[in-house]
Formats: C-alpha cells, sequence, structure tokens
C-alpha cells in the first residue's frame, strides 16, 4: 500500500469540506456535511474516528453496517501511536482514487499520527455504498501489511519498483531511520545517502520550526539503462515558518536501490 495512496504523505492533507451553499453556516457544522463521494464517505469516517470523535464517525455508516475496524478500534489505534509518540497533536489522512469491487467502491487511506515534528501512520480500505448519490461507509479494514520473505522461503516474486522507492524514501524522511533504509540498498549503491538526506531534514528543520515530512507523490521517471528503472518521488517538508516541495530521482535495480539523486536546494 506504500505506493499506491497519499492526502499528507500523502499525497496531501485532507481538511473537512465547505459548508455547502445551500447550508447555512450559522447553524451547520462542515462535518456533519453529507459526504457528496466516495472518498468524502470514506474521509469522513476515519477522520472523525481517528479524532476521537465516533459520533459523527458512526453518521457516515450505512444503515446495519458492521465495519471491521469499528471507531472504538480507531479510538485503539489512536491511543497506541499516542503511547509510542508521547502524544498525537494532530491527524492527517492521505486518500487514493475511489476503485469499483464486488462489495461496492473501495477507498485507500493512509492515517498519520503526528506530535512533535514525529509521525506514524496506518493504512486503511474502506468500503464504500453508493445509492442515488447518497454515499455511506459499509466496511474498513485494516490493510494487510506484505511480511518480508526469509531467505529460506523466498519465491523468486519481482519487486514492484515503485513500491521498493517509495518504502525506501518512506524509511529515511518519515520513519527517520536512515539506517534501516541502508538495508534497501544495493551492494553498488552511488549517490545520496539515507544519512545525507536525514541530516538535511534535521537542518531544514532547524531554519523553519517543527517541521512534519511526507512523501507527496510517485511514478515512474524516464531511465536509460533496461536493468534500471528510475522513480521520481516528491518530498514534502512542512514547517512553522516554510513549505517546500523536492523532488528526488530513486534507481532501482532488481531487488534493491542503485542510487538515489535530486533534493535540489535540500541536499
Amino acid at each position: 500500500m506504500a505506493a499506491l495512496w497519499a492526502v499528507a504523505l500523502g499525497f496531501g492533507a485532507w481538511a473537512a469540506p465547505g459548508i455547502a451553499a445551500s447550508g447555512n453556516p450559522e447553524n451547520v457544522d462542515p462535518r456533519d456535511e453529507a459526504a457528496t463521494d466516495a472518498i468524502g464517505a470514506a474521509l469522513r469516517y476515519l477522520s472523525n474516528g481517528s479524532n476521537e470523535d465516533p459520533e459523527r464517525a458512526n453518521a457516515a455508516l450505512c444503515e446495519d453496517a458492521s465495519p471491521e475496524v469499528t471507531t472504538s478500534d480507531l479510538d485503539d489505534i489512536r491511543q497506541t501511536h499516542a503511547d509510542d509518540l508521547g502524544g498525537i497533536t494532530r491527524v492527517d489522512l492521505d486518500a487514493g482514487d475511489a476503485v469499483p469491487t464486488t462489495d461496492g467502491i473501495g477507498v485507500g487511506i493512509t492515517v498519520f499520527y503526528i506530535y512533535d515534528g514525529k509521525q506514524q501512520f496506518e493504512d486503511f480500505v474502506v468500503t464504500v455504498q453508493e445509492d442515488d448519490g447518497t454515499f455511506c461507509v459499509s466496511d474498513a479494514v485494516l490493510a494487510a501489511v506484505e511480511e518480508e520473505p526469509s531467505s529460506d522461503d523466498a519465491t523468486g516474486e519481482a519487486v514492484d519498483p515503485q513500491a521498493l522507492a517509495t518504502d525506501f524514501l518512506r524509511t529515511i524522511v518519515v520513519e527517520r531511520e536512515p539506517a534501516t533504509a541502508a538495508d534497501f540498498q544495493c551492494g553498488s549503491y552511488t549517490g545520496v545517502t539515507p544519512q545525507d538526506l536525514d541530516t538535511a531534514i534535521t537542518e531544514w528543520a532547524v531554519s523553519n520550526g517543527e517541521t512534519t515530512a511526507f512523501l507527496n507523490g510517485a511514478e515512474p521517471a524516464e531511465t536509460s539503462g533496461t536493468s534500471i528503472t528510475n522513480i521520481e518521488v516528491e518530498v514534502s517538508l512542512e514547517g512553522d515558518l516554510n513549505n517546500e516541495t523536492f523532488v528526488f530521482v530513486v534507481a532501482v535495480q532488481g531487488d534493491c536501490v542503485a542510487s538515489l539523486a535530486g533534493g535540489e536546494g535540500l541536499i
């Protein structure tokens, strides 16, 4: 799911929709406006449920819906991340496209739990039903996390270059674990090192205040070699004093990262 979805990592932070022109701005809270599409319904459920507002989250559910991840579960997940981070000051959501499925309309969403410049995240898949322009949530599940095969049971399946590039940069930029990111590198790795990028983000934060870093999109880029796949990834930094986005190119070769380039203005 790492490369599929973005609204903070994203890719952009979700905000509650504005009051409809026909609404009463004095009496209608934007959070109570009916969803006008599948993504809006999915965001309404996860945003309210992740921000300790179960009543509004449940209002997004279809009648008789029994989601696998309930509002109580969302609150438990929030608390788990709050314990790990030391608290939560903001929750951002990152939504992918609405995709028709056999059960309704599927929407992949990443929820980011943020505190003091640090963040953790969970990936969800929300199923939405549509009836004559009305949208409601029928189910929500935590996205399955694929386990890395061990050396004993490796299947030899091809690695998705876009997913690998996203995981590599997410480990550095979002999780701030450059040593772990080094495990993604090929033996002949060249270019910007994970530690170089981590240091650059730290220095940027010193100049721009408390900073939240996230990925803002990933897509294939022009590739010259047949054994190399280049993936262009946007890295966004949001500080108290400034917001900037930097473009990196991750070169993937087989099942490892061969190089990292770009980041002009940051590196």
